[in-house]
């Protein structure tokens, strides 16, 4: 009589099994019963756990390749924008050392004549200022320009 109810119940028993998914076979649960691994074994879903795992996986193994390539790149980007600036600097550097050279030049010729010296100090004097101030490094730049521009109105008032 036993092997009758349990031959009827194996049935229900291994079905019961069988209803499990790969998220209830995680392999880490220590309160999952004996069927139901045997069913986790069996149905496959333990393989379908770690083939959804696998392709987390390389999910993202690609995501961090994409993320280091996209580092590099700004990477590339800053040592172009530096090396930019430093360009920049000596550029605007060797503007500053013409200007002086200049103004000294058109000083020299300009001697004697008190409107073009007064104006010759006035070009020294904005020189001088924004060589000290403050301001952003392409200010600076827009304002030696405009200075350079006065000293060649000067220097062709001058005819030199």
């Amino acid at each position: 009589m036993k092997k009758r109810y349990l031959l009827l119940l194996s049935p229900l028993i291994f079905l019961a099994g069988c209803s499990t998914t790969p998220e209830q076979c995680d392999p880490t649960n220590t309160n999952i019963g004996i069927m139901d691994k045997i069913s986790c074994n069996y149905s496959g879903n333990y393989q379908a756990r770690i083939d959804q795992k696998k392709q987390i996986l390389e999910n993202e193994v690609r995501a961090n390749q994409q993320f280091k390539e996209i580092y590099a790149t700004i990477e590339k980007q800053k040592n172009a924008t530096s090396l930019s600036i430093k360009q920049k600097q000596a550029q605007q550097q060797k503007l500053k050392t013409d200007l002086t050279k200049l103004t000294n030049e058109v000083k020299q010729k300009a001697k004697g004549r008190d409107d073009l010296q007064a104006q010759v100090k006035d070009i020294e004097q904005q020189l001088n200022k924004v060589n000290n101030s403050n301001s952003s490094e392409l200010e600076k730049q827009v304002e030696l320009e405009k200075l350079n521009k006065k000293l060649q109105q000067l220097q062709k008032a001058l005819n030199i």
